[in-house]
């Protein structure tokens, strides 16, 4: 033991000024975000030799961690499957089958009426809305779709080529109108069930208020097959455009229809009881529907974040068709909540997360 008694005034200061700096070095590197880096082979992001990644901080080791999982053989999962299909219905009629999924003419009057989903204002159903709403379900009631595709719009659909192997699904969902051309390669053609975010008629066509809006709305959705769902009674846009919409569409072999509310409704408070409180994202809505309505479900373009780690670390863009940021959408949904809960479903095998290129 160094006897301090005998320690000098300068020795002193000298001892003192060098405990104080190192004690300064060790409170700067444990607040930096990067931490210390002891290592002296992995100063970049990935060492050459033994392919080991230097992660910057705990986000980057989470994102490598999905893909790992992602990457591992998957096995379907039919006891589990069948178990979260009766869980939805259990919890809400809404969620059992595909009667209470979007509004029709046999599963709503004028006088009943709607609530909004979230304002939970009511609303009736006008005879101008009643007569445009299908006279029968135009889903398929009594049996589920046996394989099922759920395209999302995230950038890890660009240059993957399954565009043929999603239109050979038996009923395709994608969501908020994507655009498919010229993305065939990647995205595929077929659509079954597609969403379309009110908004858009806003943002895009202006309320589709003169001819011109409405013949560029029509040359967009010659591309769409099937149902065309909307949340009619949301809050914000009014029933009036999305109206609009339904009586300018031209292409026969399509629908647009409205969501029943007590169904999206019944959708967000099943997750909120799992701790999901933000408002759901379309492609977790889609995800819970499809489970609802499918026997297989498979998921394309879901990777809400900006970066990928496979061979090398690579930026990902939000959209596949487009270069908005997701830093919007994650003001609004928990987009990383969501997606923990998604390769949760993929590693009990009730759902299958495609990360993988096609080609």
């Amino acid at each position: 033991m160094p006897n301090f008694a005998s320690f000098n005034r300068k020795q002193y200061l000298f001892a003192l000024l060098l405990v104080c700096s190192v004690m300064c070095y060790v409170y700067t590197i444990m607040m930096s975000p990067e931490g210390l880096d002891w290592s002296i082979t992995y100063r970049r992001d990935r060492d050459e030799q033994t392919s080991l990644w230097n992660f910057r901080d705990i986000g980057d080791q989470q994102l490598y961690l999905y893909e790992s999982v992602l990457q591992n053989k998957w096995r379907s999962n039919v006891t589990k499957r069948d178990n979260m299909r009766q869980e939805l219905a259990n919890f809400r009629s809404e969620l059992s089958g595909s009667w209470l999924v979007v509004l029709h003419q046999e599963n709503i009057t004028e006088e009943e009426g709607a609530k909004f989903v979230f304002n939970h204002k009511f609303n009736g159903i006008s005879p101008e809305l009643f007569k445009q709403l299908p006279k029968i379900n135009p889903l398929s009631h009594g049996k589920r779709y046996r394989s099922c595709a759920v395209v999302g719009n995230s950038g890890t659909m660009l240059h993957s080529g399954c565009g043929k192997e999603i239109d050979k699904h038996d009923y395709v969902f994608r969501c908020n109108i994507p655009p498919l051309v010229p993305f065939e390669r990647d995205a595929g053609t077929k659509s079954n069930f597609t969403t379309m975010n009110p908004s858009i008629l806003n943002k895009r066509y202006q309320s589709l208020k003169v001819d011109e809006q409405i013949d560029q709305f029509n040359d967009f959705m010659s591309q769409f097959n099937g149902v065309i769902l909307s949340v009619c009674h949301g809050f914000a846009i009014p029933i009036s455009t999305i109206m609009r919409a339904m009586g300018n569409l031209k292409r026969e072999q399509l629908k647009i229809v409205c969501a029943n509310p007590m169904h999206v409704q019944s959708v967000a408070e099943f997750w909120l009881e799992r701790n999901i409180r933000a408002r759901l994202s379309t492609g977790f809505y889609m995800v819970t529907t499809a489970i609802q309505l499918c026997d297989e479900v498979e998921l394309y373009g879901f990777w809400p974040f900006s970066e990928r780690f496979g061979e090398n670390k690579t930026s990902v863009p939000y959209h596949y068709f487009d270069e908005s940021s997701c830093k919007t959408s994650n003001r609004v949904h928990t987009m990383d909540k969501e997606f923990a809960i998604l390769v949760q479903l993929h590693n009990l095998g009730i759902i299958r997360i495609n990360m993988a290129s096609c080609s």
